[in-house]
């Protein structure tokens, strides 16, 4: 993907578990960047709805 120069989008979901887990969102995106600096991130709960209306709205206007 990245030599096609596909946009790649990460949806990071279980982000309502974000408070018990010891997990850095921050640092694992800056990692993910440092690879691919063009990246575009979702982050979601499918539980608590958390985001989906961004996600949502944004594969909309890829399908137009």
């Amino acid at each position: 993907a990245i030599e096609a120069d596909l946009e790649i989008i990460p949806v990071i979901n279980k982000i309502d578990l974000l408070p018990y887990l010891e997990f850095d969102l921050e640092k694992a995106k800056d990692y993910a960047m440092r690879v691919n600096p063009k990246l575009k991130f979702f982050e979601v709960s499918a539980t608590s709805g958390e985001g989906m209306d961004q996600w949502v709205d944004w594969l909309l206007t890829q399908t137009r």
